[in-house]
């Protein structure tokens, strides 16, 4: 049913108020559900009832390449919860002698460094960083990465660490710059808490079971077609992974008949720049609206930033042919 000129109006202001309250109290603002763990192979029980060589087969890779981690873990079992298994892998870490965190560090390879040898890099490290870009860059961009390479070795002697699919390649370089100017003993414990985002992201989709830690956000929209007053059902959205003024198409999805897309769900949101791109003349067309050639609005561009990788981001919409309004 078309509704009248106050009816819309009703509608929008209602849809406002309604997106600001779903920021605070609906599930659409809240944070969503943890999406179940992808490729999970092993089950926490199952966990549980091996024995230590096989515990250090399953896990002496999460911290790469070192299975004196896993062995030391070994010794809590059992483990009540998937968080509590990556905690005591964490704190077997974390509590290592100095010398042997520091050697850890030393003998990991360089990120995207395209020369390493098979056997010096995991699979689970070779798919992280082609998740970021970090394996692609153009050749100018990789100069300035092993260059920076080169002089986080020569202060701190050892490789830089990072959760590549927490962040994006433009956030990659700009913490790598930044960090280059701390002191060891500081860069030391960012490396520390970059390794623990490393290695629960690796559990919680290798071991299914009772508390998964959440490392997955999600993105969401809700398209609403302020000219009838209801949802707007079949709209194009695309999510853009921002470099300056450059993007890179890392999603799309199309509102259901509630007008709702979950654009980007089942992995880390990586930290940084984004455009959503909502294809507005596209979805009016269909709706057999007239339109000038070209159209007052075609694309209606949206620029945003996600500083937490594992949180929920829900971006409403009402728009018409002439004119929209977006909020958070």
């Amino acid at each position: 049913m078309v509704l009248s000129v106050s009816g819309r109006r009703r509608f929008c202001l209602g849809a406002l108020a309604g997106g600001v309250l779903a920021a605070v109290l609906s599930p659409w603002g809240m944070a969503l559900a943890q999406p179940a763990p992808v490729k999970a192979t092993l089950t926490l029980a199952e966990v549980n009832r091996m024995d230590e060589a096989a515990f250090v087969a399953a896990f002496g890779d999460t911290y790469e390449l070192s299975p004196w981690v896993a062995k030391a873990a070994f010794t809590k079992r059992p483990f009540l919860t998937v968080t509590a298994l990556h905690q005591a892998l964490a704190d077997a870490f974390r509590t290592a002698p100095r010398e042997q965190q520091l050697a850890f560090f030393h003998k990991l390879s360089d990120i995207g460094d395209r020369t390493v040898k098979a056997e010096n890099i995991t699979a689970a490290s070779k798919l992280e960083q082609s998740v970021s870009g970090v394996d692609s860059l153009t050749e100018a961009d990789h100069e300035r990465l092993k260059k920076l390479n080169k002089a986080y070795r020569d202060k701190f002697n050892m490789s830089f660490t990072i959760a590549n699919r927490r962040n994006t390649k433009d956030t990659i370089f700009t913490q790598f710059e930044r960090r280059l100017g701390n002191d060891l003993a500081t860069e030391l414990a960012s490396a520390i808490q970059e390794e623990f985002f490393v290695t629960r992201l690796r559990i919680a989709e290798q071991v299914s079971g009772e508390g998964v830690p959440r490392v997955y956000g999600d993105l969401t929209v809700h398209a609403l077609n302020s000219v009838v007053g209801q949802p707007a059902n079949g709209m194009v959205i695309e999510l853009f992974e921002m470099s300056g003024e450059k993007g890179r198409k890392v999603a799309q999805a199309t509102s259901n008949v509630d007008g709702r897309a979950d654009v980007l769900v089942g992995r880390p949101l990586p930290i940084g720049r984004y455009e959503l791109r909502f294809a507005v003349a596209d979805y009016f067309r269909k709706q057999g609206s007239t339109l000038g050639n070209p159209p007052f609005l075609d694309i209606v561009p949206v620029r945003l930033y996600f500083e937490n990788p594992e949180g929920s981001y829900h971006v409403p919409m009402v728009c018409s042919p002439w004119s929209y309004a977006v909020y958070r």
